[in-house]
């Protein structure tokens, strides 16, 4: 028996995940969304839908959260919101004007994670900066973890925090 890998379709993984967190969490109502994001935050993974991708059919789309590197204090369902809202800002407009995503995959195609779409978030003079990293590793789930990584890595972290 061989098994033959499918090939990730990174737009439309992308633009599924958009429209799910966007619904989730920013024009869905608060109550339900700041519930979700409780469960997220005790670290459970919720499953948020199911995705038709090529051969895959109804493979169960499950997110997460990882909020280890965030900076600062107070991290809340509105500092999550905001990075939320800039990163798929980022997305749409990246989308719009059809730019690269440039997403980094590993070799064997079980890890995404897209670079290029930020969610960046300022509170009281601190930068915190969300991606999506994707996993495709227990196919044909697919699992978003949503990371808030280490700002200073990122130059324009460096600059907006020199300014004061």
């Amino acid at each position: 028996m061989t098994t033959e890998k499918s090939e990730i379709d990174v737009v439309k993984v992308v633009d599924v995940a958009a429209k799910i967190l966007k619904s989730g969490f920013l024009s869905g109502p608060r109550d339900r969304a700041k519930q979700e994001f409780k469960k997220l935050k005790q670290g459970t993974s919720i499953e948020v839908g199911t995705v038709n991708m090529g051969p895959i059919k109804n493979a169960p789309f499950k997110l997460q959260l990882d909020y280890s590197e965030f900076k600062g204090p107070g991290f809340g369902f509105d500092s999550f919101s905001a990075a939320l809202t800039s990163m798929l800002r980022h997305t749409e407009s990246a989308f719009r004007e059809k730019k690269d995503l440039n997403a980094l995959m590993n070799e064997d195609e079980s890890e995404l994670v897209l670079a290029a779409l930020p969610g960046i978030v300022q509170h009281e003079g601190q930068t915190n900066v969300m991606m999506m990293n994707f996993s495709f590793s227990q196919r044909p789930d697919i699992n978003l973890k949503l990371m808030f990584v280490e700002p200073s890595q990122f130059s324009f972290v460096e600059n907006d925090n020199s300014t004061t």
